[in-house]
């Protein structure tokens, strides 16, 4: 009777198992997507118009994604966002960039150096929409709002509940305004 129920109990057991095993990890992707793109929003705040801001966000992504499978970063968008909470457009998140939008990475470039930004015309790196046009000042409508969003795909060791999970999330923050002399 014994051996019965547990072979009765013994699947439903360790479907448990691995569905919390699961769900953990999943979890665990998602705050690691949460944590990124906000720090990597700050950064973009804190750098306003400066010429290797962007070097400087996707250096803070590469730091504080490290809990993500760099496989499974599929885009990061650095865009200029009209309010709070604002997405990118649907081109930006495709992974196209667009003149004075967006500019788009994927984890190649936490490989690149800091020569390689600055707007260069011979690099297509942060030159969609060049950190140096980004309005820092409090005239008029005051500073642009610059958002981090990014897309990664969470791949679960067991693939019992799902094969991949798509997750994205943004940060947008204001630049922090700067009086030019």
């Amino acid at each position: 009777m014994a051996v019965l129920e547990a072979a009765f109990v013994t699947p439903v057991f360790f479907l448990l198992i691995f569905g919390v095993i699961e769900l953990g990890l999943t979890m665990n992707d998602y705050l690691a997507l949460a944590n990124t793109v906000r720090a990597g929003s700050r950064v973009a705040s804190a750098s306003g118009d400066d010429l290797y801001a962007d070097y400087g966000i996707i250096q803070r992504v590469k730091s504080e994604s490290s809990a993500l499978p760099r496989s499974s970063i599929v885009y990061i968008v650095v865009y200029k966002a009209g309010a709070l909470g604002e997405k990118p457009t649907a081109t930006c998140q495709a992974g196209t960039p667009v003149a004075g939008v967006c500019n788009v990475y994927t984890a190649t470039a936490f490989d690149k150096t800091k020569a390689q930004f600055g707007c260069l015309t011979t690099e297509t790196l942060d030159k969609s929409w060049c950190p140096t046009t980004r309005k820092v000042t409090l005239t008029g409508t005051g500073p642009d709002y610059v958002g981090v969003w990014m897309k990664i795909n969470h791949k679960p060791i067991t693939k019992m509940f799902v094969t991949v999970q798509t997750m994205t999330d943004q940060s947008v923050i204001q630049l922090e305004p700067r009086h030019k002399t």
